[in-house]
């Protein structure tokens, strides 16, 4: 069974893989504390704001459910419209 990480790990894990391929890559050869600080809050945030989005676009969903369920099937398919000719 897998177990959820929290946020802040996975912010943890994500800033380690960035700074590995930056070094692998050769980008930069030394990092100062601020810019892993920066890149892990930077992260955080991402992770953060992605919850939030995702919270409210569940509550849009369901609030728009309710609304469909007081909804008489005549309102949700209204009948055909006679054709004159």
């Amino acid at each position: 069974m897998a177990s959820a990480l929290s946020d802040e790990e996975v912010a943890t894990r994500i800033v380690e893989i960035y700074f590995k391929e930056i070094a692998r890559l050769g980008f930069k050869r030394a990092l100062t504390l601020d810019e892993v600080i920066n890149a892990y809050y930077y992260a955080l945030s991402k992770l953060k704001g992605k919850e939030a989005a995702i919270k409210a676009a569940m509550e849009k969903v369901i609030k728009e459910e309710k609304e469909l369920k007081r909804e008489t099937k005549s309102q949700l398919i209204p009948p055909p419209s006679k054709v004159s000719g």
